[in-house]
C-alpha cells in the first residue's frame, strides 16, 4: 500500500526537521502525502499493520520525544493546501497556512477571522487546538468540518454549542482532518489590514515569535492566567540544556540551540510543580506531547 502513495515516503524521517522546536527523534514511517488518495493508502496501511497514525501540519504546538515515533505520521502541509472562497464562506484545506488564509481573504474584501493572525499554524492545526484569542477562536467561524474516516470515507460534521471547546476539537476516534468551511463577511480591506498590523504588533512584543517555540505550553486554568501563575513562581528565564522559559512570555519555551525533547520536558515538570506547590493549582499543557 504504501508502494501506491504518490507523494513522499521516507523512513526513520528526524522530526527535529518537521516541528517548529525544531527537536524530535525518528518516525519510523514519515509520509507526506500528495492528495487525499494517498491518506487513504497510508491509512489502510497503519490500519492493517496495527501501527498508530500521527498527523503534524507546520510542526507547531507539539514536542516530539527524543526517541521519536513508533508508527505512520502524516505530514499535510502542502497537501490540502488550497482554499476556495464563495461568497462570504471559504472552503479550506487542513494543510492550507492560517495566515495565508486571512490574507487571500483580505485581498478579496473578506474578514472576520482577523483575531487568527499571527498564530502560527495550518488550518488543521488550527481545527485541532480550537486557536485563537479570547475575542475569537477558529470554531467560532466554522460551519462544517470535513474528515477522513479510517475506512477512507470522507465525513461531513455540522458542529454545535459545545463541540469546540477551551483549546480542543474531538474528532471521531481514528479520523483526520481535511478541511472546513469558514464563515466571514465583507469588509473594506484597508479595514482588515490595519486590524492585522495592530494585533501582530501586539504579539511580537508580548511573545518570543522570532525564537525556535510551539506557542504556548500551559492552558489558562479556571480563573487564572497562566502566564502570570508561572512569572509569579519565579519561572522567567529559567533554563535546562539549551532550552529556555522565555523571558519574555513564560508560557513559551524556547530552543535556544541545540535543546533535547528531554530538556523541554524536564522545564515542563518544573514549571508544573512550582505552580501546585505555590499555589495550589494544576496546570494543564495546551502542547501536544506524542513519540516515546
Amino acid at each position: 500500500m504504501l508502494g501506491e502513495i504518490r507523494g513522499e515516503v521516507r523512513f526513520k524521517e528526524l522530526l527535529s526537521f518537521h516541528t517548529s522546536l525544531r527537536i524530535g527523534g525518528p518516525a519510523d514511517i514519515f509520509v507526506v502525502p500528495q492528495d487525499v488518495e494517498d491518506m487513504r493508502h497510508a491509512l489502510k496501511f497503519a490500519e492493517r499493520e496495527q501501527l498508530p497514525v500521527f498527523v503534524v501540519g507546520g510542526g507547531n504546538n507539539v514536542i516530539v520525544k527524543d526517541r521519536g515515533i513508533r508508527g505512520v505520521v502524516l505530514r499535510l502541509e502542502g497537501c490540502l493546501g488550497r482554499a476556495e472562497f464563495h461568497g462570504e464562506e471559504a472552503v479550506a484545506g487542513a494543510g492550507v497556512g492560517l495566515s495565508a488564509l486571512i490574507r487571500e481573504a483580505a485581498a478579496l474584501n473578506l474578514g472576520g477571522i482577523e483575531s487568527l493572525v499571527g498564530i502560527p499554524a495550518t488550518i488543521g492545526g488550527a481545527l485541532a487546538t480550537n486557536a485563537g484569542t479570547a475575542d475569537g477562536r477558529i470554531g467560532d467561524f466554522v460551519s462544517a468540518v470535513y474528515f477522513l474516516h479510517p475506512d477512507g470515507t470522507i465525513g461531513e460534521f455540522k458542529p454545535g454549542p459545545g463541540n469546540f471547546t477551551y483549546k480542543a476539537f474531538h474528532l471521531p476516534p481514528g479520523s483526520v482532518l481535511v478541511g472546513c468551511r469558514l464563515r466571514l463577511h465583507r469588509r473594506p480591506l484597508a479595514e482588515i489590514q490595519k486590524e492585522i498590523k495592530q494585533r501582530l504588533k501586539v504579539k511580537k512584543s508580548t511573545q518570543p515569535l522570532a525564537l525556535a517555540s510551539a506557542g504556548c505550553v500551559w492552558k489558562n486554568p479556571p480563573g487564572a492566567e497562566a502566564t502570570r501563575l508561572l512569572e509569579k513562581a519565579g519561572l522567567r528565564g529559567k533554563r535546562l540544556g539549551a532550552a529556555e522559559i522565555s523571558t519574555k512570555n513564560a508560557n513559551f519555551i524556547i530552543n535556544r540551540g541545540g535543546a533535547t525533547a528531554g530538556d523541554i520536558l524536564g522545564l515542563i515538570d518544573l514549571a508544573r510543580e512550582r505552580v501546585h506547590h505555590q499555589f495550589g493549582v494544576p496546570l494543564e499543557t495546551e502542547i501536544r506531547i506524542i513519540g516515546d
